[in-house]
This record gives C-alpha cells, sequence and structure tokens, in this order.
C-alpha cells in the first residue's frame, strides 16, 4: 500500500542518516588523525593538494601509531558507548562509566590523562558523576576540554527528545565536571536529533537557548560560529585547540557555511589543531544532514568496515524502536 511505502521510505531514510553518522565519525577521526596537531601551515606543507586519502597520511612518530583507516580513541569510545546503551536496551550512565574504565584500563588505551584520573577515582563505576566532580574540585581544573563533547553525538541518535537533554549532560558529567562542556555537548546533541528526526537544522533560538540555561560562556562561541570565516576559530591555537568550545565549532561551522560532505571533511581536516576530533564531529553532523552515500568514497576504505555497518544497522533498529 501506498501507507507501506512512505514507511519503508522513511525508514531507509532513518538508516541511511544513522550510517551516515556512525561512519562520518569514524572517517573524520581515521583521516583528521593526519592532520592532528599540526598548524594550518604545516598541513599545507605536508599536503599541499589537501589530506584527502588514508594512504597520503604522513607516517611520522605520533602518526605511526595507526594503520591507514584506523580510528583513534575517539571513536573506540563512541562505538562502545553506542554497544553499551543496545545491551542495556536504553540509557545506564553506570553501565556507560563501566564500559569507559575498562577501555581506560586496557592495554590500548592511549587517551587524556584527565579520562585515567576521573575513572581511577574511589568508587568511580558507582558514583560517577559525584566522583568525577570530586575529581574536578580537588585537581582546581579551569580547562574545559573536549573529552566529552562527541558523546552528543551519541544522545542525538539514541535518545528521545524528551530525554535529550538528560541524557546529555549525565553522560558529560561523568568526566568532565564543567558546564562548558556540557552545554556544547547539549548544542550538539540537539543538532543531531534534529538532522535525524526534522530532517533539518534546529532553530538557532533553540541553540541560544541552551547556552543561557547552562553557560552563558557558550553563546559567544556560537554566535560567532555562525557567521565567521572558519579560519577565524583558531582550531590550531596550540593553547586551545583541545577547548570543548572549539570542538563544537568545528562540527557546527560546516552546517552553516559548507554546502557537501566531502567539503565538510577538507576544510575542517585543513585548520588542523585537534583534527580528528574535530572532523569527526563534522563528519557525524554531515552524515547526518547528507547521508551515508554522501560521504567521501574513503570511507569504503575504513578498518573494522564490517563491524562499522553491523553497528550502524543495529543502532538504526534501536533509534527507530525508541522513536522521536
Amino acid at each position: 500500500t501506498a501507507v507501506s511505502v512512505q514507511f519503508l521510505t522513511l525508514q531507509m531514510k532513518h538508516q541511511e542518516k544513522i550510517k551516515g553518522a556512525i561512519f562520518g565519525f569514524a572517517l573524520g577521526d581515521a583521516l583528521g588523525v593526519g592532520a592532528e596537531f599540526m598548524t594550518r601551515n604545516e598541513i599545507r606543507n605536508y599536503y599541499p593538494g589537501g589530506l584527502h586519502r588514508f594512504e597520503d597520511i604522513i607516517r611520522d612518530a605520533h602518526r605511526i601509531q595507526w594503520l591507514p583507516g584506523e580510528w583513534t580513541n575517539d571513536t573506540e569510545i563512541i562505538t562502545r558507548f553506542l554497544e553499551t546503551i543496545l545491551g542495556c536496551g536504553g540509557f545506564d550512565i553506570h553501565a556507560i562509566a563501566l564500559s569507559l574504565k575498562k577501555f581506560v584500563n586496557s592495554d590500548t588505551f592511549d587517551g587524556s590523562p584527565l579520562l585515567r584520573t576521573v575513572c581511577k577515582a574511589p568508587d568511580w563505576e558507582k558514583h560517577p558523576i559525584a566522583a568525577a566532580h570530586k575529581v574536578w574540585q580537588s585537581g582546581k581544573f579551569v580547562e574545559a576540554t573536549n573529552e566529552a563533547t562527541q558523546r552528543g553525538i551519541v544522545t542525538g541518535i539514541t535518545s528521545r527528545y524528551v530525554d535529550l537533554m538528560e541524557h546529555t549532560r549525565r553522560i558529560t558529567l561523568i568526566t568532565n565536571d564543567d558546564n562548558r562542556c556540557v552545554s556544547t555537548g547539549m548544542i550538539l546533541a540537539r543538532t543531531a536529533h534534529s538532522l535525524l528526526w526534522d530532517e533539518k537544522l534546529p532553530d538557532f533560538e533553540d541553540l541560544v537557548d541552551i547556552c543561557e540555561h547552562i553557560d552563558p560562556r557558550t553563546l559567544q562561541w556560537l554566535e560567532k560560529t555562525r557567521v565567521c570565516k572558519i579560519e577565524d576559530l583558531e582550531l590550531d591555537d596550540l593553547d586551545t585547540l583541545s577547548y570543548t568550545r572549539k570542538a563544537m565549532c568545528a562540527g557546527l561551522w560546516p552546517l552553516w557555511h559548507s554546502s557537501s560532505a566531502t567539503e565538510t571533511f577538507d576544510t575542517v581536516i585543513a585548520q588542523g589543531g585537534d583534527a580528528d576530533s574535530n572532523a569527526a564531529i563534522a563528519g557525524a553532523l554531515a552524515g547526518l544532514r547528507y547521508g551515508y552515500d554522501a560521504l567521501p568514497a574513503e570511507k569504503e576504505k575504513l578498518l573494522r568496515f564490517d563491524y562499522l555497518n553491523d553497528l550502524a544497522e543495529r543502532v538504526a533498529e534501536y533509534s527507530e524502536r525508541q522513536g522521536r
């Protein structure tokens, strides 16, 4: 019937967007590592024609850690969080914390010292938000770093709208007890959710409202990103490249200023800085906006392609069951 055909079309579109988000994230991560911690000038020297293929990534002391097409800790954590939500049949903050702790304690983890410090706190997996708060208070952390920023992609594609902000708040606070981190994650979650279910960007005023209610310090970055050139964000500034608001800006800027998924990857990676994290967020949002097929063909060279494909199918099925 016409109704069943329409439902099937919507279902396929939903699956295409979820697949785009997951593959876009992994592609941005695995390709962006080729420009990680570089300045724009260094990228122009190493990649005069741009960085578009895994095989072009220079094999220096930093990048030799990954095979061409292999993702970093960013995607590993995101896939583990998604697997945990699927395994629990819903959002369970204690199960999510336990999955992170297992990874941080593994031999393959080489991520931020902050995650190691927080996960080692007494009873962290039992009371992760309270324990993380004590760590931040005792350590007197003042830098709102981007370890948790991309978790807004996870909640954006798995949480219902009614739960979206609370799930994002909690999944952020298990490691990053700073409202700048919470606000940026919420903005990305709201954006991802709207692209998935409404097929459009959220109203700008909705994002402004998040800033005003959670952390007004984020607002100036949000407003700047909407109107500035991407170079004005100074994503490659060595002192601020890992800040959460920089990662948010990198993810949002192409949505307002780029016209394709390919342009999104090329533009964000060319800015350097924390390029793998930035391109992962931007890639996930591009995948939600344009769909899997619109992502650069290099996605097919990702290692563990079959696993990502299977994960995307399972996440799409879960998301459809949850509903908007």
